[in-house]
């Protein structure tokens, strides 16, 4: 994708090589930018509104980090034939909007047991049962006496 001019003040314009990185602050939401013909050491962070004639750019980062939320992160995968075995914790991903969830994995070949972050997409895609299994033990069924 070739570099498309960023006005940062109005008599300068910069080409955006990239973007690297994401981060909240002050509860605004900024995007770290790799400039063209500048080093890494020169990235900056700019607000959104920073960057509407770039949204391209934006958006394919965007995609990447979901497409990376939705890929298990760790040792254990179902593309090694392994298969989880025990929801060990909860934790919500960067943005807040999924779940991520800690699992041990049964593995084949009888390696040692493993433990990674699994998207919650991809634990009801392979394992409903063991996250159907999870929410059961946290409900608080009351006493029927």
């Amino acid at each position: 994708m070739s570099g498309s001019p960023v006005s940062v003040s109005s008599q300068e314009e910069y080409m955006v090589e990239a973007i690297t990185n994401k981060r909240v602050k002050n509860g605004r939401t900024e995007y770290e930018v790799k400039w063209q013909g500048y080093s890494d050491n020169e990235k900056t962070w700019e607000p959104i509104e920073n960057l509407q004639s770039v949204m391209t750019y934006v958006l394919d980062f965007e995609q990447s980090l979901k497409q990376k939320q939705n890929q298990e992160v760790g040792e254990g995968t179902y593309d090694d034939g392994d298969s989880a075995d025990e929801i060990l914790q909860i934790r919500k991903d960067n943005d807040g909007q999924n779940l991520l969830f800690q699992v041990s994995w049964k593995q084949k070949n009888n390696r040692a047991p493993k433990v990674s972050w699994v998207n919650q997409n991809t634990l009801k895609m392979h394992n409903p049962e063991i996250l159907i299994d999870y929410l059961l033990k946290k409900i608080k069924w009351p006493n029927n006496k």
